[in-house]
């Protein structure tokens, strides 16, 4: 049995692999994790994995703090996966490969598994990124701006007056508001939802033929509603990124 696991910037998302299947997708925010709550909220008391892969994009503690109560409790060391210049019949465009973010990368390699055609794939978390993938496989590149949490919040930090306006504000459907807090939630989904749409024509024009829309992350239900081409939803699709590294190094100490 394998355990996957990728650590965001504000949640951890894990689950087993085993049989050649990936199991349910579990998910919590992790800012004031220790060893301690990992072992206890990721681990539990199951049979010990044979290997554990992980994707981290928090940075040197999130690491940290994976590795001591993985090894604390399975005497096992886990694999931090790279992105690489190929994997999964997939290209980074990157010229260096290894500062694409691994989160991006492996959902490429998750996308081309899942469709064999021309992708793009939108992830929303903290930050959210576009990218597109050919149906050759072929990483064309992509785009990061602020997720809808951080756009929002960026508002009310850095200006002078919005956050008092925007106590007592709700949000609500459409585009126009009627209070401070809904203009701030409703501009915010629908400036994303936006660029998304204009990544998908792009996307389209670039690879002469109609795009699949995949659409990823944690803050993903805060821009579906906004957006007018059709997408498909597949909130563990890091996790399926690696359990297809998973199956190509069936044995390795290295992905």
């Amino acid at each position: 049995m394998l355990l996957l696991i990728d650590i965001g910037n504000t949640r951890i998302k894990w689950a087993r692999f085993e049989r050649d299947a990936l199991g349910p997708q579990s998910a919590a925010i992790h800012s004031d994790w220790t060893a301690a709550v990992f072992a206890r909220e990721v681990l539990g008391s199951a049979p010990p994995a044979t290997r554990v892969l992980v994707s981290n994009v928090s940075g040197a503690r999130m690491a940290e703090i994976a590795r001591t109560a993985i090894q604390r409790q399975w005497n096992l060391e886990p694999q931090f996966v790279t992105s690489t210049a190929t994997a999964g019949g997939v290209r980074n465009a990157y010229t260096e490969p290894a500062k694409l973010g691994v989160d991006r990368w492996l959902a490429l390699i998750a996308a081309h598994e899942l469709e064999r055609g021309a992708v793009c794939i939108v992830s929303v978390g903290t930050a959210m990124t576009i990218d597109g993938l050919d149906a050759d496989g072929r990483h064309l590149g992509g785009v990061i701006v602020p997720g809808p949490d951080l756009m929002v919040s960026s508002l009310l930090q850095g200006t002078s007056d919005l956050a008092q306006r925007a106590a007592g504000g709700s949000k609500a459907d459409g585009l126009f508001a009627d209070n401070t807090l809904g203009a701030i939630w409703q501009g915010t989904q629908h400036a994303l939802s936006a660029l998304i749409e204009r990544s998908v024509q792009a996307l389209q024009q670039e690879v002469g033929r109609p795009v699949v829309v995949l659409v990823t992350g944690g803050a993903a239900a805060h821009i579906e509603p906004a957006l007018r081409t059709s997408f498909r939803s597949v909130p563990d699709l890091v996790l399926r990124g690696l359990a297809v590294l998973a199956r190509e190094s069936p044995g390795s100490a290295r992905v």
